[in-house]
């Protein structure tokens, strides 16, 4: 994919250690509490720059949606072919929010940022356009942000509820290890060994959450939480990519009974749907990991019905908790809630 040394832009890439893929560590990190009450405050001063391909972009644009946070949050998707990485605007020159000046590619954004910056140029990217700089290129933090721009109300509702914070921090940890990585491990693992260290780690993270979800709506029982809509990302991509271009091919998310229905079941949340560009998706996998696919086959879609009826119902209504710690119930198709418990 290429990365920034020094501020140039170098075709080389370090994320494969002996045969084993290694995740660089994200740098751009202001203090998530300070930019979410100036989102709060200032409406469009912070622009999301995301890739509809990327499950971590894709961890963003959900939490945006659910919160609705569209008007308060412009969105740049980034997309087209991948030269110099990620194109900012299909190629084309965007002007940056804040500055006369326009770029094509992602990695110029960073260096405006960080003149001598060395590493990759990832996304989600949260850039603030009235100091003209990322302030963040983590998608965990960037989540929490958006989570927190609007509950400054107690009627408001949020996805990291306190009561629940520790065993979310926890569980969000393990699937990151476990699976949302893994499958990245596995993908590009150079040597056997490494494959199925990866593979292995990814099945049994599945099996877990089959478990898990057999007797329970959502992950932490009738409210949905953040760790939810991180972990909806990868079962989207699972049977479309993961399942045969990362060889993951023990089994498809279709052959988890509870697990395929529970991601139905968020598929149907308001808004939800929306984030979701299967074409770029397969596209952005497919056509541009010339590693693992040379000749840019892209791959048919998987037989999958996202729309039929989940009937996650029957372990109760769904339900969110709101700021002020009382949890409610919630009209999925809506959003509209209903009043706190007494």
């Amino acid at each position: 994919m290429g990365m920034l040394v020094d501020g140039h832009w170098v075709d080389a890439d370090s994320t494969i250690v002996d045969g084993r893929f290694v995740r660089p560590d994200s740098v751009f990190c202001e203090d998530i509490g300070d930019v979410a009450e100036r989102l709060r405050a200032q409406p469009g001063r912070y622009w999301l720059i995301a890739s509809s391909s990327c499950p971590w972009s894709h961890r963003t644009l959900l939490v945006r949606a659910l919160k609705r946070l569209e008007s308060a949050v412009p969105v740049q998707i980034a997309g087209g072919e991948r030269t110099q990485g990620y194109a900012v605007a299909g190629g084309a020159p965007w002007a940056v929010p804040g500055l006369a000046l326009r770029i094509r590619h992602l990695h110029e954004l960073y260096r405006l940022s960080a003149p001598r910056y060395t590493g990759r140029a990832t996304m989600p990217v949260l850039w603030d356009s009235h100091a003209c700089k990322i302030v963040s290129n983590e998608s965990a933090r960037i989540i929490r942000a958006l989570d927190a721009a609007d509950t400054g109300a107690a009627s408001a509702f949020t996805l990291t509820p306190p009561a629940f914070r520790d065993q979310i921090d926890a569980l969000n940890a393990e699937l990151q290890v476990g699976l949302f990585n893994a499958v990245y491990r596995a993908g590009f693992a150079q040597r056997q060994d490494a494959y199925e260290e990866a593979v292995e780690s990814v099945f049994a993270t599945l099996d877990r959450l089959e478990r898990r979800l057999a007797n329970a709506r959502y992950l932490f029982g009738p409210i949905t939480t953040e760790t939810d809509w991180r972990l909806f990302p990868t079962l989207v991509r699972f049977d479309a990519i993961y399942h045969g271009h990362f060889k993951c091919t023990r089994r498809r998310l279709i052959d988890y009974p509870h697990l395929w229905a529970y991601a139905r079941d968020l598929y149907s949340w308001c808004g939800v749907a929306a984030t979701i560009d299967l074409d770029a998706i397969r596209e952005g996998y497919y056509r541009h990991d010339r590693n693992l696919n040379p000749f840019g086959i892209i791959a048919a879609v998987p037989d999958a019905d996202w729309s039929a009826a989940h009937g996650r119902e029957r372990f109760g209504p769904a339900r969110v908790a709101l700021a002020s710690g009382q949890e409610v119930e919630i009209d999925p198709l809506t959003l509209q809630r209903g009043e706190p418990d007494r």
